[in-house]
This record gives C-alpha cells, structure tokens and sequence, in this order.
C-alpha cells in the first residue's frame, strides 16, 4: 500500500540523515580536540620562551653583579628572581594540566611524562645555579676573586651553554612538533570530514529522487483522477463518478468521493425547492416591509418637521420674554409707566406664542397658503419700535448694539401684525446669533413710492457664495452657521419668504463671509380696498 511505500522512504532518508549528523558531530569532536592540543602546544611554548629569557635575564644580572661588586642591583636581581619563579611555576601548571581530550591513549601519556620530566629537569637546574652562583660569590668574598671568575666562567661555558641551552631547545623543538602534528592530523581530519559529507549528500540525493520519481509515478494517476472529479463537482455536475482499480487509500478516498457527489445531489435539489419557496416569502414581506417603511418614513419627516418648527418658532418669543423679565427685575425702582409697557410687550409675546401653537399643524408643511392670517390695518412704525426692544433685550447678553432708524411718519398698512413680526423676530433672531459679541445691527425704514422698504445689517460671520441661493429653502444651513451653532433646523427664512410672499412683498440678501449679511424686506402699500379681499 501506498502508505507503507512511504513510510519506508522517509525511514532510509530519517536514517540517511541521521548517519550524516553523526559523522559531522564525530569529525566536530576530532576537529575539537586536534585544536585544543595544537593550541595547548602553543600555550606551552610560549611558556618555555618566557623560561628562557626570564632565566637568561638573571642569569646575566647575577654575573654581572659578582664581576662588579655592585649591591645596587639586588633590588632588580629580585625583581628577576621573582619572574624567573612566575614562570618556572606556570611552565610546570601547563604541564600537569595538560592531559588527554578523548579516551585512554598511551601516546599522549608518554607525551605528558617527557614533559613532566623535560621541566623537572630545567627546574633542578635553576635549583642548581642558584647554589653556584653563591659557592661563587662565598670565593669572591673570601678575597678569591681569580678563582671566583674561574668558577663563574665554567658554569657559563659548561652549565648554561652545554646542558640549559640544550635542554630549552629540547622542550620548544617539541612543543613545536606537537603543534605541527596536530595541525596535520587537524587538516585531515576536515578533509576526510568533507569527503563524508559529499558521498553522504550524494548518496541521499540519489536515493531521495529515485524514491521521489518512484512515488510520483505512483501518485501521478490517481491524483490526476481525484483533481478531474473536483473539477466536475465544482462544475455542477454530480452525476460525475471517479473509477480507479487500485486498492489503497485513492481508491478508499474515490469511494467517499462517489458518496459525497451522490448526497450533494441530493442535498442540492432539497436546497432548490426550499430557495424557491423561500423567495417568494421573501419577496412577499420585502413589499410588505417597503410599504411600511415608506410610511414609516413619512411619519417621521412629518414628525421631525413638526418638531423643528416647534422648536424654532416658540424660541424667539420664549427668549424675548425671558430678557424682558430678567431686564425689568435687575433694573433700579421704575415707575409704573416703564413696568406698563414691560408688561404689554410680554402679553403681546404671549398671544404670539399662544397663536404659533393653534396653528403648528399647518406651518409643518411650510406652504404660505396653509398659515392662517388675520389681516387688519395697523401702523408699521409701532410695531418696528416695538420690535426693536425686542432686538435690544435678544442683543444685551452678547453686548451688541442695535441701532434703528424709520420715517417720521406712520406708516398706514394692512396685513398680518403677528406674521410681520413673526418675520422681524427670525431676521433679529439669526442677526443676534451669528453676529460677534461687541458688534452692531442696523435697522432702517422708509418708503419709496408705493412700497416699503426694511433693511437689517449685521456684523456676523457672512454666508458663503455659493450657499446664498439656497437659504431660503428649508432646512439647508451653511457650513459656518452650523460650526458655530448646532441647534438651528434651517426653517426660519423659508418661514419668512412665505408670510412676506402672502403679503405681496419680498426678501433677499446680500453677504459676504466674515464680514456680516443685510437683509432687505420689500412690502406694497396696501390700500383700503385692497385689504376688503384678503390675500388667500
């Protein structure tokens, strides 16, 4: 079967592999250890090279110090004295450490103990001139100096030249015939190292292709057989059935494969029906669904408008009230003239707002012909006046002045008294809003032949260009009105462009940003005859 031809494939190659990590681990632990002992032979050389010339050293200060007499010189022949020691004792620390790496071997312990016995030798002899260079210095203080530099001259000629020369020629030809040979024996063994390695990689490559060609003959059939029904089953066809004659885990797999073509077939016709009937309930409820959606959306556009015009138009009243309270209460004594006229504004903002609640229904739909008027003729001026200290109780909490000028005579017309001044409220309303603390409105009046002329001016932030168009429709604010304040709704000026449509006037603007807006109302003189036949 397929599965034991593998199994025994990735066995030899396990085994190939694990021949090969012990050869390299093998010939690492030799490579080791060749370097250790060329590197010990070199540490111990360099020791004896210390011996020498510490040993020479004082050897020279010693004779030098019998042929001249001197005792200024103890204080360095000490100090060489003290050298000569030091490396006397790390030459024989170096060779008693000094032992064989791997197992026993009767080579390296012979090495060892000529060692042991070249620096034992070399440390008797040092014992020993120690002991001529006193028998010397005893002659010389005896007054024997002819026989003292005879003495001194032999041991330098027979001593030091003939028997310690030799024997420190001796150790260092040695230790560099260590060094040379683990060198050598280093060389070969990375050379035989690398040949191993090359026969083994070699080996396994030949036998990983093989084996790799042998199993993708086998594989190559039936995998090919396998790739072709994914194919159909993923082409939609399901009546597709893979055949092969083998009898190991392919055909096992084709088997399953059949089977699971067969219950997606199946399965695939239950999923028809069941989609079919599930769109056409789903289609069912979307119509459903969309219907009331639709009406759900107009209720709520009629009900956030409502609510926007709620909002808006109770605020203008609700905020002159409240200044005109707070502004008599914090003033001084006044007689009862001044709280008279307080309280007159106050009951005519009252019937303002008690006349915005009957009618809300219809100003939801912002169409001038829904909004009840009660048309009357009334002087122009006074409500202007009275109008204006509404503007200057709006205007006090940002410190804005409010600067009015009319004609000096009245002004007959005939209209709506409450819609006009609903009209100067949401001009004053917006002016006092968007204009900077410290600054001033402007409110003129006068006539021109047979219309009336309102313009107010402000100091405010301005309205863009290209938004001037578009003011007047309902609930569009400029970008710079809503940055500054996020409570408008957008209705106050379409609001105002149907009540001065209803009466036979007009409204526009002109503005530049940053600088400040003026709007300008136009109204026709209304006659008596006229106002006999109310605008609808």
């Amino acid at each position: 079967m397929f599965r034991i031809r593998l199994a025994l494939v990735i066995a030899v190659s396990f085994g190939f592999v694990l021949l090969l990590g012990t050869i390299m681990y093998w010939g690492s632990a030799q490579v080791a250890e060749q370097f250790q002992r060329s590197q010990t032979a070199f540490k111990t050389f360099d020791h004896y090279e210390r011996l020498s010339q510490e040993a020479y050293r004082y050897f020279k200060q010693q004779m030098d110090r019998l042929i001249s007499n001197s005792t200024d010189a103890k204080t360095e022949l000490a100090t060489s004295k003290k050298r000569l020691y030091e490396a006397t004792q790390a030459l024989r620390e170096q060779a008693v450490k000094e032992s064989p790496t791997t197992d026993y071997d009767p080579n390296q312990e012979l090495e060892k103990a000529a060692e042991l016995e070249r620096v034992a030798n070399l440390t008797a002899f040092l014992d020993a001139s120690e002991y001529r260079f006193k028998e010397v210095e005893r002659l010389r203080d005896q007054g024997k100096r002819d026989q003292a530099l005879q003495a001194l001259s032999k041991f330098s000629n027979e001593e030091i030249d003939s028997k310690f020369q030799p024997l420190i020629d001796a150790a260092i030809h040695a230790e560099r015939q260590k060094a040379a040979q683990a060198k050598q024996k280093l060389e070969n063994l990375v050379a035989d190292s690398r040949w191993v390695a090359i026969m083994a990689a070699i080996i396994a490559a030949v036998f990983s292709l093989s084996a790799g060609i042998l199993l993708l003959g086998r594989l190559k059939k039936p995998i090919d057989a396998l790739m072709q029904g994914t194919n159909e089953i993923a082409s939609g066809n399901l009546n597709y059935r893979i055949i092969l004659e083998s009898r190991d885990e392919f055909a096992y797999l084709a088997s399953h494969f059949n089977k699971m073509a067969i219950e997606l077939g199946v399965q695939q016709e239950k999923l028809r029906k069941s989609q079919a009937e599930l769109e056409k309930r789903v289609a069912e409820r979307t119509y459903e669904l969309h219907r009331l959606n639709q009406a759900l959306k107009r209720m709520d556009v009629e009900r956030r408008e409502f609510l926007a015009d709620i909002s808006h138009e109770l605020r203008t009243p609700i905020t002159v009230i409240r200044g005109e309270a707070e502004v008599t209460l914090r003033g001084q004594e006044r007689d009862a003239g001044e709280y008279k006229d307080t309280l007159q504004r106050i009951a005519e903002l009252s019937g303002q707002l008690g006349k915005y609640v009957n009618d809300l229904l219809f100003l939801a739909r912002s169409e001038a012909a829904n909004l009840q008027f009660e048309w009357a003729e009334f002087n122009l001026n006074e409500l202007l006046v009275s109008s204006m200290e509404d503007f200057r109780v709006m205007a006090e909490e940002s410190a804005i002045e409010v600067f009015f000028q009319t004609t000096e005579t009245a002004i007959w017309v005939y209209g709506d008294k409450q819609r006009l001044r609903q009209v100067l409220f949401i001009l004053g309303d917006n002016a006092c809003r968007y204009s900077k603390p410290g600054g001033h409105i402007s409110i003129y009046c006068w006539v021109d032949a047979n219309q009336i002329f309102i313009s107010l001016t402000d100091q405010g932030i301005g309205i863009p260009a290209q938004d001037i168009e578009r003011i007047f429709e309902r609930n569009f604010r400029s970008e710079n009105a809503r940055d500054l304040h996020d409570d408008g709704s957008g209705l106050g000026l379409p609001l105002a462009k149907s009540i001065l449509k209803a009466h036979g006037g007009s409204i526009r603007v002109d503005s530049y940003e940053n600088t400040g807006s003026c709007f300008t109302i136009q109204l026709p003189l209304i006659s008596v005859a006229e106002a006999q036949n109310p605008h609808e």
